[in-house]
């Protein structure tokens, strides 16, 4: 080939990259926006669970979703930038390796995430009095899903990078350079083997988190879960008055027809403190104590410690075993609501992942059989914006979680009052 010919193969590759560029620029600009928001947006959602959240699993499970959202606004989408503007024409290896890695990272740790996080709240509604995920395991977890995350996308930094191609453009026949499977293994068919396993891997993880949603899903809808059941607190009412009868000084335990929960993750100290005189200490059937400030997910059958009641009055003991039991159903309700929220919040991510990630690994396809030569302008925007759609993912959490979320909307006010003055 002569150098007329060398000039002319590349003036052509870059019109062909130009027409291209122009035609998914809108795609490009809507992903940069979502960088933008993405980046600010996952920094509240650290800030905000990593210093003002309570122990629970809902906490270290966000936190988890927001460290993998935000390294793919650094990552991922930036490289999809730089790759929609230099489509055939790509000159960066290892800015294609390192893309590429991180594309099948983030996607993969988003799955196994918000599968771990269906596990979750499939045992706290449909098996409350069962085993439960604890704070230090639900932490345990998380490091799993990034080694596990890590291990599967490491061949990408083999089997990608970039490799010439020819391609029809104006009756020529042009090479051009494009981001797909390294040069190397251009002929072979370990990429291809390696894409089937991870959509394999992710597949898997969407129909199983589907399914325990519909479980979850059935079980709050016909109010038999955890956050409207009905097993019972014991309250054991003791009496320390001197010189009272032998009667009067022993405990006298009142069945409750009411529910007390355990922390959202089930947590408990694991030692039983002395109650005070103001407040009531909840004895979970473990043997924990749990304070009235943790929240719920899980049941338990629970024991209210009331000290220094005097059984003489039998009236003041009906007044306050009626007061306690209304206390109880409040907080019953309260921690209902909580669980209800936190798995609705749940839900509309995972289903927002799972239509988008089919819809994504449905459109790769296509790409893999070259139709985009066959595409007009138009229409090549068309497919870019749903084929990236699956980012949104990376960018709705820390909305959903400012509608949904009181705890996160409150520290959200305060940290706007404290910037404005």
């Amino acid at each position: 080939m002569d150098s007329d010919d060398i000039s002319t193969n590349e003036e052509l590759a870059r019109q062909l990259n130009d027409d291209f560029r122009e035609a998914v620029l809108p795609v490009t600009v809507f992903v940069g926006i979502e960088v933008v928001v993405g980046f600010f947006g996952n920094l509240l959602v650290i800030y905000v669970f990593l210093f003002h959240y309570h122990v629970c699993n809902f906490r270290y499970f966000v936190l988890c979703m927001a460290f993998v959202d935000f390294t793919s606004s650094l990552t991922t989408m930036p490289g999809e930038m730089l790759t929609q503007m230099n489509w055939y024409i790509y000159p960066y290896r290892l800015i294609c390796k390192i893309k590429s890695f991180f594309n099948v990272f983030t996607v993969t740790a988003e799955a196994l995430c918000l599968l771990t996080i269906a596990l979750d709240r499939y045992r706290k509604v449909c098996t409350p009095f069962g085993w439960q995920i604890r704070p230090k395991i639900a932490i345990f977890l998380c490091g799993v899903i990034y080694a596990v995350s890590f291990i599967i996308a490491l061949p990408v930094a083999f089997f990608w990078g970039i490799h010439n191609a020819e391609q029809e453009y104006k009756n020529r026949t042009i090479t051009i350079t494009v981001c797909e499977k390294d040069e190397q293994y251009t002929g072979t068919d370990h990429p291809l083997r390696y894409s089937l396993a991870v959509e394999g891997i992710i597949s898997v993880c969407l129909v199983l988190m589907f399914v325990l949603y519909i479980f979850v899903t059935r079980k709050l809808v016909s109010g038999k879960g955890n956050a409207g059941g009905k097993p019972k607190v014991i309250v054991t009412l003791s009496s320390t008055q001197t010189g009272a009868s032998s009667d009067v000084n022993m405990k006298n335990d009142i069945e409750l027809s009411s529910r007390q929960e355990t922390s959202d993750a089930g947590y408990s100290s694991g030692v039983e403190n002395k109650p005070k005189k103001t407040k009531f200490n909840y004895i979970s059937s473990d043997g924990g104590l749990t304070t009235d400030e943790e929240e719920d997910s899980s049941s338990r059958i629970a024991t209210l410690r009331v000290p220094g009641l005097n059984f003489a009055n039998s009236k003041t003991d009906k007044e306050r075993s009626n007061t306690t039991k209304s206390h109880a159903l409040r907080r019953k309700r309260s921690v209902g609501l909580r669980v209800r929220r936190k798995t609705k919040i749940m839900v509309i991510l995972t289903v927002s992942f799972i239509i988008t990630t089919i819809l994504y690994l449905t459109l790769l396809s296509f790409i893999a059989e070259n139709i985009l030569k066959d595409l007009s302008g138009g229409l090549k925007a068309v497919y870019f914006f749903f084929f990236r759609l699956y980012f949104i993912n990376h960018v709705i959490n820390p909305i959903i979680y400012g509608v949904l979320d009181p705890h996160f909307k409150k520290v959200m006010m305060k940290l706007k009052h404290r910037i404005c003055g």
